[in-house]
Parts: structure tokens; sequence; C-alpha cells
């Protein structure tokens, strides 16, 4: 059995909050291709060549969170 402090164990609760509602919003966000790249660490030619692949499916234009 673990036992911890109440102020311990919220804060836990509150980061693990914190990255599940981080998580759930980068999932719903839309990307223009340069703000992707960023994103990613690559290069547009390399978002291109990944787009081309099927590794990466744009949506109008615009890159999915997921």
């Amino acid at each position: 059995m673990i036992t911890w402090e109440s102020h311990a164990l919220e804060a836990m609760l509150t980061e693990a909050a914190r990255r599940g509602a981080a998580l759930a919003i980068e999932d719903m966000v839309c990307y223009h291709y340069a703000d992707a790249c960023e994103h990613l660490g690559i290069s547009y030619n390399t978002l291109q060549k990944r787009i081309r692949e099927g590794k990466i499916r744009p949506v109008d234009g615009r890159i999915t969170g997921r």
C-alpha cells in the first residue's frame, strides 16, 4: 500500500490533468504546412515527401495534430 500526502497527490493529479488536456487539444489542432514543419521539426521538402508517401494526410491544405 502506498501512502501519499494530500498536497503531493493533488500536485500529481493536477499535472496529469494538464498533460491529458494538452494531448487532447493537440489532436484537435490543424496546422498550416509551415507550422506543421516547425512542430514536427522537419523541412518543407520533407513534409511534401511524407505527404506523397501517404505518411501524412493533409485535410483542406492543413495538417491535423493526429
